[in-house]
């Protein structure tokens, strides 16, 4: 167990102001761009399709999209934004407080990371293990966002919990190591199980630490307490439905993963998609793990905590290696072994290193700070975006900023709360951890405050449907070609379940949307008995296109 006496002036006293210091830095990253814009493209919009459902209709079994199951995961992340929405609603839209629950899923992780830090290193370490998981990029965007991967690294981070309790306390640490188990099933499927469960029997294979009655016990404890987790929503989806529990199962769950569903389902793995995703996504944990391993390179085979997450981290990594599906987001879990591993040298990196962090650190983001405040500063004087061509090639030109007060006020106390945070653990150790964490939580909290309505412009699917002149008496809208993402938002912004013509071809609806690419259009449809009345397209999106039709003299 390494001395906290190592750490300098840093106190391990839970009341200091350091640690009051490293909670606000926390909180203000978990929190901060929650709330106060749409559902974005592409995921969040038909993730809050499902959870609008399930405001709707109550039915918590089947999650369901535009009126149709969609059965890729679990239901947990949408229990959970449902019940958050429904408690939040007189205070926030519904789509903010769904959006809540990454937050709450974010908090947990950062808890059980840091505690299983705290009984790993001894007491005031576990702050570390927690600021190496938030300052890692791939964590910022997925993390505040309606992504239902997020309960998965809560579950994976559980588990690293459950694991450092079991060896001395068996029964608590079977407790915690079940639930993490059951909470990352109920977010993804089998994943969560599958590379726990081959974890757990690695670990006493590998190692003489893992081989005793107490490990046997709390792995037996955590079977037991990841049953209900385990069988309870599967029951019920069966019962409801045999064919969609297949989908979800052999489709959703298998055959994404040997790869016979990929091209139905998408996600294809992209050759060498790891190789290069994982050195900017786990940045600067990856890094920081690498090092303890070195420095631990001839003690680390005796040590239980890096056994764990050497076995941990690859274990997932084969999986995600070898899988026929990938996305960025699959990689979350790896943050947990990563962030315990990297914490253990957080504040043992030699004064050079932690020096050029440092000044690195202040150097980018302070150019970044200063960017955005005079782009918002332009918007504002100006009353159009700045004319940035590397913007411009992500972001709309033909937004129209207006002075938000709020979003003003917030961007300022935020500024100066980083330089104060900054003065104030100068002298603390892990200046070059603690440095970056600020500048990319100020960073992120410039963007979600000053030029948030300039991004929820370019990303939000309101301005589209909202502007599209349906009748207003009409039979339904029939679809053509429209996207999970699409169908959801055109619930929720008309009132109006769409009609997929794929699935529906003689329904009789007098009105009919499509959803293409600008350069084919529309010319290979039969569109005989059909008059156009608006085309359109998200701004800036140069890519796809809509085009709404109704019946000729108002009959089909």
């Amino acid at each position: 167990m390494a001395s906290t006496a190592a750490r300098g002036d840093l106190t391990s006293n839970p009341i200091a102001a350091e640690q009051r210091f490293y909670i606000l830095i926390v909180m203000v990253f978990l929190f901060v761009g929650l709330i106060g814009h749409d559902p974005w493209k592409a995921d969040e919009a038909y993730v809050f399709g499902m959870i609008q459902h399930l405001l709707d209709t109550g039915e918590w079994v089947v999650p369901m999209v535009g009126g149709e199951p969609f059965m890729e995961k679990p239901p947990l992340y949408y229990w959970v934004a449902a019940l958050f929405a429904k408690c939040l609603a007189g205070v926030l839209p519904v789509h903010d407080g769904a959006r809540v629950a990454s937050g709450f899923f974010t908090l947990i992780t950062c808890i059980a990371v840091s505690s299983t830090g705290r009984l790993w290193f001894g007491k005031g370490e576990g702050r570390y293990a927690a600021l190496v998981l938030i300052a890692s990029l791939g964590v910022l965007v997925q993390t505040h966002s309606m992504m239902p991967d997020i309960p998965l690294l809560s579950g994976f981070a559980v588990s690293a919990w459950g694991f450092a309790y079991i060896l001395s306390r068996p029964l608590k640490g079977g407790l915690l190591l079940g639930v993490g188990v059951g909470i990352g099933f109920m977010a993804k499927g089998v994943l969560a199980p599958a590379v726990i469960g081959v974890t757990a029997v690695l670990l006493p294979l590998c190692f003489r630490a893992w081989r005793t009655r107490e490990y046997v016990r709390g792995v037996l404890t955590a079977f037991l307490a990841s049953t209900p987790w385990l069988l309870i929503w599967p029951i019920a989806l069966y019962l409801r439905s045999p064919e969609l529990f297949i989908e979800w199962f052999w489709m959703n769950n298998v055959g994404r993963f040997l790869g016979f569903s990929v091209h139905l389902l998408g996600a294809e793995h992209i050759p060498w998609f790891w190789s290069k995703t994982i050195p900017w996504y786990t940045f600067p944990a990856l890094p920081l793990a690498l090092y303890a391993l070195w420095l631990k390179r001839r003690s680390m085979l005796h040590e239980p905590v890096m056994q764990y997450c050497v076995v941990s981290f690859a274990v997932l990594m084969l999986v995600l290696g070898i899988s026929s599906s990938g996305r960025c987001v699959y990689g979350l879990p790896l943050m947990v072994p990563l962030a315990i591993a990297g914490s253990t040298v957080a504040t043992a990196l030699p004064k050079w290193a932690d020096d050029v962090w440092v000044s690195a650190s202040l150097l980018l983001f302070g150019v970044l700070s200063l960017a955005i405040w005079g782009g918002w500063i332009i918007m504002m004087t100006t009353g159009a975006p700045p004319a940035w061509p590397f913007l411009l090639r992500y972001l709309p030109d033909s937004f129209a900023p207006t002075f938000d007060a709020d979003d003003c006020v917030l961007a300022g106390v935020i500024s100066a709360g980083a330089i104060w945070v900054l003065v104030k653990l100068w002298r603390a150790p892990a200046r070059g951890l603690i440095t970056w964490v600020v500048g990319i939580t100020l960073i992120w909290s410039l963007l979600m405050t000053l030029w948030l309505p300039w991004l929820d412009f370019s990303k939000t699917y309101r301005d589209v449907f909202t502007s599209m002149p349906l009748p207003k008496q009409m039979k339904c809208i029939a679809t053509i070609g429209l996207g999970e993402s699409e169908r959801a938002m055109l619930r929720y912004f008309t009132g109006h379940f769409p009609v997929r013509r794929e699935i529906h071809p003689t329904a009789d609806c007098d009105v009919l949307l499509i959803q293409g690419y600008w350069q084919s259009g529309v010319d290979r449809i039969d569109l005989k008995g059909w008059d156009p009345i608006w085309q359109g397209a998200r701004p800036g999106d140069t890519n796809q296109k809509f085009w709404l039709y109704v019946a000729e003299h108002g009959q089909r």
